[in-house]
């Protein structure tokens, strides 16, 4: 895979043996540095273009493209040097993870230019994954619209059960009583109906006194009215 140089030392201008500026590296050893990218060990750090060339890569993690890339050995995600440098000093012992799959000890190599060969594959591989994606985000949608669909059914069928029970309770049910209890409360209403009224003997009204006889007045109206109603 790539054009493995090995221990061989590359011919690199002496320029791109150094960061370009992309970011701060205080802590950098640069004459590490150098001798990494000579013997083939670190990309060189060629300025990034913000347009895609014809043979660049893009650098996934601050999207310049450049003739060439490191390669995380965990998952073989490129990555140009100066981006390397700042998540991992070569000086630093510390252990870093990787950006892209988080494997621990983070580490990358330099195989050189992709061939063409290469480059299809990994083209193949992006189209897969699109494809992936794209299968998955219409499964989702599938699914949302059937969960949608079941939320509408049953808040249907809600509603129709509620109508359902209003109609039933406006219904009067009748009530079902015997011969004898029916002719008990016909009596009893007629009774009510056509009792006599009680009748103040005016011979007496002379012997009694005037505020009795108002209170008996008051209470032969209060009776009549309640017949009245009755009736």
């Amino acid at each position: 895979m790539g054009n493995k140089l090995g221990s061989r030392r590359q011919v690199v201008d002496e320029r791109y043996t150094r960061p370009q500026g992309l970011y701060v590296h205080k802590d950098v050893d640069h004459k590490k540095l150098r001798k990494l990218i000579r013997e083939s060990k670190l990309a060189p750090c060629y300025p990034g273009g913000d347009e895609c060339g014809c043979d660049h890569e893009e650098c996934p993690i601050c999207f310049l493209y450049y003739p060439s890339l490191n390669r995380s050995r965990c998952c073989m995600k490129g990555i140009c040097t100066e981006c390397f440098l700042q998540m991992k000093n070569p000086n630093s012992a510390r252990p870093t993870q990787c950006p892209f799959c988080k494997t621990s000890n983070y580490a990358v190599e330099y195989r050189g230019v992709k061939t063409k060969e290469e480059k299809g594959l990994e083209q193949i591989e992006e189209q897969r994954v699109i494809e992936a994606k794209i299968r998955m985000q219409q499964q989702g949608l599938r699914d949302e619209e059937e969960r949608m669909q079941k939320r509408l059914e049953l808040s249907s069928s809600s509603t129709h059960i509620a109508a359902g029970e209003v109609e039933c309770g406006s219904i009067t049910v009748p009530s079902y009583r015997s011969p004898e209890e029916s002719e008990e409360i016909l009596s009893s209403q007629y009774s009510i109906r056509h009792s006599p009224q009680p009748t103040i003997n005016r011979d007496d009204e002379f012997d009694l006194d005037p505020e009795e006889i108002m209170v008996m007045e008051a209470i032969l109206r209060s009776i009549q009215v309640i017949f009245h109603n009755c009736t």
